[in-house]
């Protein structure tokens, strides 16, 4: 790959530093040869500068504070007894000690409360208090890049970023190793390439402190801790790296990189929030060639049992040569310190080189550093794998995006049973809809407050009230969400093909008992068959029609999702027909589908499927569940996610 980076910018990773580590150790260097005398150690030199900062960060973190405004918390007294208690919730809709992400509370500690409070606090308003200090912080950061200084910090910091980026990008072996997920860093040539600290010095220091200081890769156990005050939850490393190449032009993917609008459509299933607060380019509007943003972002996986990461970060853009491209993050919490800090990105992106073929080829990098003390256990061999933040996660939904399109252009002869113009068009678009609305409900969120359900055996089942009055999409009233996540004795491939085909729908679907279930019409939408858009007519044995479904189903490099909702026979009509999709309510219910940690033996041994149900309940309010509904809809998530295990264990649907 030809084109280095031109800029040289300052290789400065951490202006705040007083002394770096290279410093540190060539001072103990000449002071003696011995390898006793050098006893200072990466994390107490960390600790000696944290102690220098603290004063500063909490003065830092007070102003911010300052932007929140404080209200009065909202109580009413709900009709009868309460089926759903929302209790417990900090002035900043989070627990205390988990700002950055929310953690279920246990229903051990619901059981401990044998009466529930007359009041709640209006849920409405504990949403609204929940993101004010997300807004806080990035009103600050927006506020703080405005100096002269502060934009020349970021600029140095994200034209090394850049660099690094490229190295990372194009060097093999040692620093890069196979895996049977992938390729994944090797911490200690990362250290020896990136650190710029002398060989006899580098090894000295891991004999003596008999750590590796920096980077362990995703199957390492080893951590950093950022500082003394994080010391109970440090931060983990994560680095992997994927390839593929493409029908796109370079330039069409840096588009959509730079723009967050486009950016957080694509990758709805991974991007819960993303926003601008200030861009530094001195380049023409659309002019990607040097561009510089500060945004603040919000990732998530799918399932609202694993923390969201969320972190502020500097994007930048840059042609490197004739066709080739790179778009490059980096975070910017050592120029805005946080001692809360629980995800840092370190440079990450994506090189894109344009093929006489008329093919791309882009290699994304994915580099970063996160707390883990809040993921369930049964997610961790998932997070270690890389499945759910990883590069192969990431270029596997721009591959999915870049077929769908593909398909949707393509005006190739119908085949038997595909949905044809005008109503194709709307299909399409009302099921993608559908489908980031599904995947918006999944996360944990900021928006989304979720909260344990009290019952026996619920102890990972969470519930959301949803109140949608003004949402565009959305039926007026209140719609409660249930969410789970299960483990299934099957691979993702098989548990896809299963719940995708309606053929075996009535084997899970309680709803569809004793009822025939026919697709009437689709449209292909991937490469893979199980990448369509149907619509489903449910049947009772009368011939009766019982509910239409659209259902979208998909499968990528690293997961599947299955989702779907029910639409009025005339709203099929008008949609078919090339009617308005303004006024189309949807209420998405269904599936992500993913391994349960890196492959073993060539495979997969399990799958971890998170189910979600949407459903509009005219009993209950903003604060407010009734027992009934409660009961009723604990059941339908329990009896589902027994019905999909139970059927793995059918010798009929090993072909499903």
């Amino acid at each position: 790959m030809e084109g280095r980076f031109e800029h040289e910018g300052k290789d400065n990773r951490d202006d705040d530093l007083n002394m770096t580590i290279r410093e540190i150790l060539e001072t103990k260097e000449k002071s003696s040869d011995d390898d006793d005398d050098l006893n200072m150690t990466i994390n107490e030199i960390l600790e000696m500068n944290w102690s220098l900062r603290y004063e500063e960060i909490d003065r830092e973190l007070k102003e911010m504070k300052n932007f929140v405004e404080d209200g009065p918390s909202k109580m009413v007294e709900p009709q009868g007894d309460l089926g759903f208690q929302i209790d417990n919730i900090s002035e900043s809709g989070r627990d205390e000690e988990t700002v950055m992400s929310s953690s279920p509370q246990p229903a051990s500690q619901i059981a401990q409360f044998p009466k529930l409070s007359s009041k709640v606090e209006d849920f409405g308003l504990v949403s609204g208090a929940g993101m004010e200090f997300d807004r806080a912080s990035d009103l600050l950061v927006s506020i703080s890049v405005g100096t002269e200084e502060t934009k020349q910090k970021i600029a140095d910091l994200s034209f090394a970023a850049l660099k690094e980026l490229q190295t990372m990008a194009e060097e093999k072996y040692p620093l890069w190793q196979e895996c049977v997920d992938g390729e994944i860093l090797s911490h200690l040539e990362y250290t020896k390439q990136f650190w710029q600290m002398d060989k006899t010095v580098l090894e000295k220091v891991m004999r003596k402190t008999k750590e590796i200081p920096l980077l362990p890769n995703l199957s390492s156990s080893r951590c950093i801790s950022v500082s003394h005050q994080e010391s109970l939850v440090p931060l983990r490393s994560e680095a992997s790296r994927h390839t593929e190449f493409l029908p796109v032009i370079p330039i069409h993917i840096v588009e959509l990189l730079m723009d967050m609008n486009q950016y957080s459509t694509v990758f709805s299933n991974i991007v819960s929030r993303a926003a601008v607060l200030a861009n530094l380019s001195t380049e023409a509007p659309r002019n990607y060639d040097g561009a510089l943003q500060v945004i603040a972002v919000e990732f998530s996986a799918p399932s609202p049992l694993l923390p969201t990461r969320e972190c502020h970060l500097a994007r930048h853009s840059k042609q490197l040569a004739s066709g080739i491209w790179g778009v490059v993050d980096v975070s910017l919490e050592s120029l805005f310190p946080n001692p809360l800090i629980r995800y840092r990105r370190r440079p990450s992106g994506c090189l894109i080189q344009q093929l006489p073929n008329g093919v791309a080829k882009i290699v994304w990098v994915e580099h970063s550093e996160a707390g883990d003390g809040l993921v369930p256990e049964i997610f961790r061999p998932l997070v270690a794998s890389g499945h759910a933040y990883g590069a192969k996660h990431w270029l596997g939904t721009l591959v999915r995006q870049c077929e769908r399109l593909g398909h949707i252009i393509s005006r190739s002869d119908p085949k038997p049973g595909e949905i044809v113009s005008p109503g194709r068009e709307n299909v399409l678009r009302l099921a993608e809809r559908m489908t980031r609305k599904f995947c918006a409900n999944l996360s944990d969120s900021a928006e989304n407050i979720w909260r344990p359900v009290p019952l026996k055996g619920a102890e990972n089942v969470l519930a959301m009230i949803i109140n949608a009055e003004d949402e565009e999409g959305q039926p007026p009233g209140t719609s409660i969400v249930f969410a789970t996540t299960v483990w299934v004795p099957a691979s993702p491939r098989r548990v896809f093909d299963f719940l995708n085909n309606e053929g075996t729908r009535n084997q899970w679907d309680i709803l569809t008992y004793g009822h025939h279930v026919r697709e009437t019409g689709h449209i292909d939408n991937g490469c893979d068959h199980g990448n369509r858009v149907s619509i489903l007519e449910v049947k009772s044995t009368e011939d009766q029609i019982v509910v239409i479904l659209l259902q979208e189903s998909y499968t990528t490099l690293t997961g599947s999702y299955v989702t779907f909702a029910p639409v009025e026979a005339s709203t099929l009509d008008m949609i078919l027909n090339g009617g308005s999709l303004e006024n189309v309510p949807i209420l998405p219910s269904g599936f992500s589908i993913l391994p349960d940690g890196p492959k073993r033996n060539g495979g997969s041994t399990g799958s971890l499927v998170t189910m979600a149900f949407q459903i509009l309940d005219t009993a209950s309010s903003a604060t407010y569940i009734p027992p009934d509904s409660v009961a009723t809809i604990f059941k339908l998530v329990t009896e589902t996610a027994e019905c999909i295990k139970a059927a793995m264990f059918n010798p009929l649907n090993l072909g499903a």
